[in-house]
């Protein structure tokens, strides 16, 4: 019975050096890091652009507003139609909705006085170039606003490709100057997090004019006017977050 007791004695003893060393080995094997952060951006020319036209109109019933801001807006696509390229362009009804507008009585009761039809047709083009053009066709068409112009750049992952290596080549210069200063020396990586923007603000939340419609309002202008549209640059910004072994 002595004999059994202290076989296991000796088994639990040889079992718990084993556990203090593995223990003792992980401790040993736990490496310290270092995370830094880093934004890189690039300007390039935009390579295609997207405009919404809005066609608003009342009327003193909801189908009588539908039935005239329905003609107005097919008549728009129509002729945005002559001028796009049905392959690379597309056109499409982005938004659609019909509200009462109020009038207060002498009494004080609201009551609808009308009814207000809002249609908004987006137009999405790779020629930038028909920009100032699809503006005033779709004007001379019957739309009373224009919601928002965007321009911004297809092939954004190509930019991103370029700027990843040079951005984690900084980070990891910089992680390397922080580990000498403090004893220390990178041994590679831990983790990578990356995003890559493509930055597309609205040139215009406005109202563009036509030539003709400034002429109208007594603008000065000839008629080859076009309405003037500056796309200027599009940034792509790439954001990467490294964590760098150290020894």
């Amino acid at each position: 019975m002595k004999k059994s007791l202290i076989i296991v004695s000796i088994c639990m003893g040889l079992l718990l050096s084993s556990a203090i060393k593995t223990s003792a080995n992980e401790i040993s094997q736990e490496k310290g890091y270092i995370s830094l952060s880093g934004e890189k951006t690039k300007e390039v020319e935009p390579n295609q652009a997207k405009i919404t036209f809005a066609v608003e109109n009342t009327a003193q019933t909801a189908q009588k507003a539908a039935e005239e801001n329905n003609n107005t807006s097919n008549k728009i696509i129509t002729a945005l139609k002559t001028i796009t390229d049905a392959q690379t362009d597309v056109i499409k009804t982005s938004n659609f909705s019909i509200s009462p507008i109020y009038s207060s009585s002498s009494s004080g009761k609201r009551e609808i006085k009308s009814y207000s039809a809002v249609n908004s047709v987006t137009v999405q083009t790779k020629d930038i170039s028909k920009v100032s053009k699809l503006i005033d066709t779709a004007i001379a068409s019957g739309a009373n606003r224009t919601n928002n112009l965007y321009y911004s750049y297809e092939n954004s992952g190509s930019v991103c490709r370029e700027l990843y290596p040079e951005i984690l080549k900084d980070l990891k210069n910089d992680a390397q100057a922080l580990a000498l200063a403090g004893g220390s020396a990178v041994t590679g990586i831990k983790h990578i997090n990356a995003s890559c923007n493509n930055d597309i603000s609205p040139i215009s939340n406005g109202r563009f004019y036509s030539a003709k419609a400034m002429m109208a309002d007594g603008a000065a202008g000839e008629s080859s006017m076009s309405t003037p549209i500056e796309s200027g640059k599009v940034k792509i910004r790439v954001y990467v977050n490294v964590d760098f072994y150290l020894k």
